[in-house]
């Protein structure tokens, strides 16, 4: 009887190890596929460095159109779907200023700087066409998320009736922070170089004020570099 129960006991605890190694080795050989599964999609990303010149303006009812001058730079990374087709997206940090002179009667005058920080994110698709192995050429569209980090605003009046002030435009009482905008561009890339412009619409009204609306827009062009 005590022969009959070492023997159980012993085929228990071997099935009992045996049960164990086969499962410790699919844990480990689904780790594995998921790091090879991993390692193929970041090999497949395309990561580029981006700095470029923008031109975007803000407008609307009750307000004399804005026109800025700036910089973007930032991150981009574009992930193959199918076929020729591949998501694109990143962070932009954009600055941009502008001054404006309004002359009147007498020698008077008005005198306008603004400027401000931005950042876009692009979530849009893209679809390249292959001339060559070094040569490609790309359009992209869709929607850019864009949010205000801050905006300032200064005003120099030698006219009777219009003050002298300065602003810091608050997030909270005066501007929208978010701003969804359609965007659409071309692009041509060389090796690993790629230049291309854009236009962003944007769709939202971003004064928060009672004077009207105000919305934005404006064109780009970048110069990236694939890292």
């Amino acid at each position: 009887m005590k022969r009959l129960l070492s023997i159980s006991l012993i085929v228990l605890i071997l099935s009992t190890a045996f049960s164990l190694n086969a499962q410790s080795k699919k844990v480990t050989q689904k780790k594995k596929a998921q790091i090879s599964l991993d390692s193929l999609v970041f090999k497949k990303l395309t990561n580029r460095f981006e700095v470029g010149y923008n031109n975007p303006s803000q407008y609307g009812t009750n307000f004399s159109t804005t026109y800025f001058n700036g910089i973007k730079v930032g991150l981009t990374t574009e992930c193959p779907i199918m076929n020729n087709l591949s998501l694109l997206s990143g962070v932009l940090y954009n600055f941009v200023y502008s001054d404006k002179l309004q002359v009147y009667a007498s020698s008077t005058y008005v005198y306008y700087s603004t400027s401000g920080h931005f950042i876009d994110i692009p979530l849009q698709l893209a679809y390249t066409y292959p001339v060559s192995n070094t040569l490609k050429f790309s359009g992209f569209a869709g929607p850019v998320l864009n949010i205000g980090i801050s905006q300032k605003k200064s005003t120099f009046s030698t006219v009777p009736g219009i003050s002298t002030v300065f602003n810091d435009l608050s997030y909270t009482s005066d501007l929208n922070r978010l701003d969804l905008q359609l965007g659409l561009g071309l692009g041509v890339q060389w090796k690993q170089y790629q230049l291309k412009g854009g236009y962003d619409f944007g769709l939202l009204n971003i004064n928060r004020l009672t004077t009207g609306n105000m919305y934005q827009r404006g064109w780009y062009i970048s110069l990236s570099v694939t890292l």
